[in-house]
């Protein structure tokens, strides 16, 4: 997850413009940029953070010394700091891929309160995002299956074959299960003479029926 020895370079680290702060604080490199931030936030709210820094004994404030995250993109970094550094002020918004890099950010390392309400800002966008791109995001960090329950039921009612495409940004269960309640929206609405929001229902109820919860916090 986090090497204190990064990779070879031939030249001086980009030090980042809005967070590579001159003060006295942790460094910490991702990819080829350097970050100079405030210890509290990344000690304070992610358990992974605290073991990672309590692990580093240097004096982790330059260059030469800062704690590389292996795996993690400057737009993630970025996202999360921007998070944490501005979201107090009423007017905070970032856009949607900001949100997804804070998400994945967040929950890799454990950062609870930023998971979710990046959560909350991804799926409950409006317009809302693509609902298989929508699924896709939610399996790939154990998003809880109350947040999709509109996408489903988008999927479940579309008439249009799923595409080759969109098949495969979800997993082989998830789509086995659009599979039967697709299946099953057709059985009931060639049944039925209701309107709009009869059909809307009975979607509705397909989903619940072939994801069932046990609580709101059950994963994809």
């Amino acid at each position: 997850m986090f090497h204190s020895s990064p990779p070879a370079y031939t030249r001086e680290l980009d030090h980042h413009p809005n967070f590579c702060f001159s003060e006295n604080l942790v460094a910490f490199q991702v990819d080829r940029t350097l970050f100079k931030v405030h210890e509290h936030f990344l000690f304070t709210y992610s358990s992974v953070f605290r073991r990672i820094l309590r692990l580093q004994h240097q004096n982790n404030n330059s260059d030469d010394t800062a704690i590389y995250l292996d795996g993690v993109s400057i737009l993630e970094f970025e996202s999360l700091l921007t998070f944490f550094y501005e979201s107090w002020q009423e007017s905070f918004s970032m856009d949607t891929k900001n949100w997804v890099a804070l998400l994945a950010i967040a929950h890799r390392f454990k950062f609870t309160d930023a998971e979710f309400r990046a959560r909350r800002e991804v799926f409950q966008r409006n317009p809302p995002l693509d609902p298989v791109k929508q699924i896709s995001i939610a399996e790939k960090y154990s998003v809880p299956i109350s947040f999709l329950v509109p996408a489903l039921e988008d999927l479940v009612r579309r008439q249009e074959p799923l595409l080759r495409t969109e098949l495969v940004q979800m997993s082989s269960e998830m789509v086995a299960r659009l599979g039967v309640a697709r299946e099953k929206y057709v059985r009931e609405s060639s049944k039925m003479f209701a309107g709009e929001g009869g059909l809307k229902r009975a979607a509705s109820n397909i989903v619940r029926s072939v994801w069932p919860t046990k609580s709101a916090s059950t994963p994809v």
